[in-house]
């Protein structure tokens, strides 16, 4: 077992840690995005919205990103089958 930090016998510095979870975080945000599913996310607060669906979890997640808010937060939306046509909403742009 190595130590904390350490990458095949060497260690790895704090910004290449940092580039390589973004890199990762980002991996994964764009998989959720080009997901085949389509899902209506429907929020008594922020309203309703068309997005890619995997799984019931990654539609309020990416419900989540357009209404700009903390997915961990959304409790009470409902995740519904998108009807044939509806066009999903396009992946925000994130700062």
């Amino acid at each position: 077992m190595g130590v904390c930090g350490e990458r095949m016998g060497r260690r790895i510095d704090p910004a290449e840690r940092a580039r390589i979870l973004t890199d990762a975080a980002q991996r994964s945000r764009e998989s959720r995005w080009s997901a085949p599913g389509r899902a209506r996310v429907v929020h008594p607060v922020h309203g309703t919205v068309v997005v890619p669906h995997s799984s019931n979890l990654t539609a309020i997640q990416n419900a989540a990103e357009v209404w700009r808010c903390d997915w961990a937060e959304i409790t009470d939306a409902q995740v519904w089958v998108a009807e044939p046509g509806d066009v999903p909403a396009k992946m925000p742009y994130i700062i």
